[in-house]
C-alpha cells in the first residue's frame, strides 16, 4: 500500500524498565506536512497520554517538540518533553546529537534539557509562569469525577489550583490522611472549574498526592511524594507538569523553610506502571516566586516503525 510515511518510536519515560512508566509515541514529522487535524487524528490512534510530532533542528533551527493528548494540543507537558530528549540525545529517530545539552523549542517556549550518559537521565530546564488562581476548586467538582469520594470522611471543602503556564491547569488534592481514598481512584473526566480571568480555556487536570515524609538537607527540603494524576478519562502514569505544578505549589507555601526544594515523586503503581519523577524548585530571594525549575527522568525505547500519514 503506497502513501507518505513517517518514522516514529514508543518509549515509556521516567523508567528504566520497559512497559512500566508512562508511554510516549514521537513521530518525526521533519520535511513533513501535516495539518492540526491530521496530529490529532494521529495522536488518538496512539491513545496514550501524550504524542509529540518531533521536527529535527538544522542550521540555526532548534528542534521542535508538538504535543498533543488524545484530544488537544498542550502548551507543554512534562514527560513529552524529557522523552523526546531522549529521542535526540539517544538518535532513536535518526539526527544523533553528540552534545550533552540542547535547546528544545516547545509552544510554551524553548527548553534547555541536558543529558547524563553515565545515568541516562535526561533533565529540562521547565518553562513557567506560575499561578495559584484566587478560585480554589469545590470538592464536588472532585466529587463528579470521582462518585467514591461522595461518602468520604474528612476531605477538604476547596482544593487549590494551580497554572504552570497557560492552558496548563491542575487542582492538588492533598489525600495524606485519606490512604483508602487515594487508593480507590479511577480514571475519569477532568472536572469543570471556574479559572481566574485570562486563564482560560484550559486543560484540567486533578493530582492527588499524599506527603510521605520531608526533611532538610543542607538547605534543600526533600519531599517523598506519591500521586496519581486524573484527567480526560485516563489515568497518567506519570505526569511531569502535574509534578512541577504540585512541587511548585508545596514550596511556595513552605518558603520560610528553605529556597531550595527537591521531589521525589513516586507514581503508576496502581495502574502497573510504576514511575519516579525528580523536581528540583529554587525560589527567589523573598521566597514568594518560583526562580528555577528542573524535572528529571530516565527512559527506555519499547518500539519503532513507519506510519501512514495520509
Amino acid at each position: 500500500m503506497a502513501g507518505e510515511q513517517a518514522s516514529y518510536v514508543t518509549i515509556d519515560v521516567f523508567t528504566t524498565e520497559r512497559l512500566k512508566g508512562n508511554q510516549l509515541a514521537v513521530v518525526d514529522i521533519t520535511d513533513k506536512s501535516l495539518t492540526q487535524q491530521r496530529k490529532q487524528q494521529i495522536a488518538r490512534e496512539f491513545n496514550f497520554s501524550e504524542c509529540v510530532f518531533l521536527t529535527h533542528g538544522g542550521l540555526g533551527r532548534n528542534p521542535r517538540a508538538q504535543i498533543f493528548t488524545p484530544v488537544n494540543e498542550m502548551e507543554f507537558a512534562g514527560h513529552p518533553v524529557i522523552g523526546s530528549g531522549h529521542v535526540l540525545f539517544q538518535g532513536l529517530l535518526g539526527s544523533y546529537c553528540p552534545s550533552q545539552s540542547m535547546t528544545l523549542d516547545t509552544k510554551a517556549g524553548p527548553v534547555t534539557i541536558e543529558y547524563d550518559p553515565a545515568a541516562r537521565v535526561v533533565s529540562a530546564g521547565v518553562p513557567h509562569n506560575v499561578h495559584v488562581h484566587g478560585k480554589q476548586a469545590p470538592l464536588s467538582a472532585l466529587v463528579a469525577t470521582q462518585k467514591v469520594l461522595a461518602d468520604v470522611a474528612g476531605l477538604q471543602s476547596t482544593y487549590p489550583t494551580v497554572s504552570m503556564v497557560k492552558r496548563v491547569t491542575y487542582v492538588l488534592a492533598d489525600f495524606t490522611k485519606q490512604p483508602d481514598a487515594f487508593a480507590n481512584l479511577a480514571p475519569g473526566p477532568s472536572p469543570t472549574i471556574d479559572l481566574d480571568d485570562d486563564w482560560s480555556p484550559s486543560f484540567v487536570g486533578v493530582m492527588y498526592y499524599r506527603n510521605l515524609h520531608s526533611r532538610v538537607e543542607e538547605e534543600t527540603t526533600i519531599w517523598d511524594l506519591r500521586v496519581r494524576m486524573i484527567a480526560i478519562d485516563l489515568e497518567d502514569p506519570a505526569c511531569g507538569s502535574g509534578s512541577c505544578s504540585l512541587g511548585a505549589y508545596l514550596a511556595l507555601q513552605s518558603g520560610q523553610q528553605s529556597r531550595k526544594h527537591r521531589f521525589n515523586i513516586d507514581q503508576g503503581s496502581e495502574i502497573g506502571r510504576d514511575s519516579q519523577i525528580i523536581v528540583n524548585i529554587e525560589l527567589n530571594e523573598s521566597r514568594d516566586k518560583v526562580e528555577s525549575m528542573y524535572l528529571a527522568g530516565p527512559a527506555v525505547l519499547v518500539a519503532q516503525g513507519k506510519i501512514f500519514l495520509d
